[in-house]
């Protein structure tokens, strides 16, 4: 009988504490997640405290065994919790394959998957629409680099049936159609804490670093960056062009990837060039394409490398970096962070494609 009521009692939050570790990280390897990168020893140690406390999973104080998540259903019926919601949430104005749907709605009934009646007041689509709020560069060049991460956002958020609502950065007070959520491209501190103050709804941080582990956010791998930019130029050391980003945090993991390596910041085609004629023995890695080709015609292809968002194509090696597929994890986390999720992973890395 006491052993029947130490199982009974046992909880994640007590299993976590014997191991010395976050309860999050108990749930990892208690449901066998592998895109959370967890060592092994800690593995053990977790599953071991499991066995000596008699904890058994989908028990705990009084509690029944852990409700089935619309990203349960969503990850076994191989479609997006977007999908699976407009699907429970019965939408008709969101095309879906009969087949699809059919496949869904029997999975929500083996699982027994009922989404609760907070979760469809919080994530039920109340507007339908995602906002994206962009600042504006004084360089046009990099209004264009802008462009491009925008443009991939809208039409991962289009593709999951969200309308998108256009914010500019700093602007006060609350948008006039408030939006579902909102994913923010390189906006400094103070305008991202400003427009969570103001809106009180999920956001995102796309293309830049929020000082929070609270808040999900998506970003270039930049270490990843530069280790594959000397890779591809067969060289020790590189000149890193890019441009003068807003986020400070985001600047400062640029600055620490570079390790030794100079980092040239354009506020002017004009300086880039007059520095790039003063150094023509430099590798240069240029942060998007249009920075490439400005430069060109002052160097030998052999002696550059451009780091691509999408389809481009220069003279120089290219260094593949998908817009799309952070577009797309940033889609994701913001349904996360909508449909209350906090177990899913709050941080994307974007790593190169050589």
């Amino acid at each position: 009988m006491e052993r029947e009521e130490r199982q009974k009692n046992v909880t994640i939050a007590e299993v976590a504490k014997a191991a010395g570790v976050s309860s999050a990280t108990v749930s990892y390897v208690l449901n066998g997640r592998t895109d959370i990168k967890v060592a092994e020893a800690t593995r053990e140690k977790v599953l071991s405290v499991c066995r000596e406390l008699g904890y058994q999973k989908g028990t705990g104080r009084g509690r029944t065994a852990k409700a089935v998540t619309i990203d349960d259903i969503a990850r076994e019926a191989g479609v997006s919790t977007a999908t699976v919601s407009y699907i429970v949430n019965g939408r008709t104005d969101v095309k879906i394959g009969e087949g699809t749907r059919r496949k869904v709605l029997q999975i929500c009934n083996l699982r027994q998957y009922t989404p609760s009646s907070v979760a469809r007041q919080l994530a039920g689509k109340k507007s339908g629409l995602v906002g994206i709020c962009v600042p504006e560069s004084g360089c046009a060049l990099q209004n264009a680099h802008y462009y491009v991460l925008l443009r991939a956002l809208q039409s991962a958020l289009r593709e999951a049936g969200y309308g998108v609502l256009l914010l500019n950065a700093g602007e006060e007070g609350r948008p006039k159609e408030m939006p579902e959520g909102i994913l923010c491209i390189d906006l400094t501190q103070e305008e991202f804490y400003s427009l969570k103050e103001s809106c009180f709804i999920p956001i995102v941080a796309v293309g830049m670093i929020v000082d929070d582990p609270l808040f999900f956010k998506a970003f270039v791998d930049h270490a990843a960056l530069i280790a594959a930019a000397k890779e591809k130029l067969c060289c020790e050391t590189v000149t890193y062009v890019a441009y003068p980003y807003r986020n400070a945090p985001y600047l400062d993991d640029l600055r620490a990837a570079m390790n030794g390596d100079t980092l040239f910041l354009v506020r002017s085609l004009s300086d880039l060039r007059e520095y790039i004629m003063a150094h023509p023995e430099e590798r240069y890695v240029f942060a998007d394409p249009a920075l490439a080709d400005a430069c060109a015609p002052l160097l030998e292809t052999k002696q550059y490398c451009t780091v691509c968002y999408g389809d481009e194509r220069t003279e120089g090696a290219n260094i593949r970096l998908s817009f799309r597929e952070m577009a797309e994890h940033a889609v994701k986390m913001l349904e996360s962070a909508i449909f209350r999720e906090e177990d899913a992973p709050h941080t994307f890395r974007l790593a190169p494609k050589i």
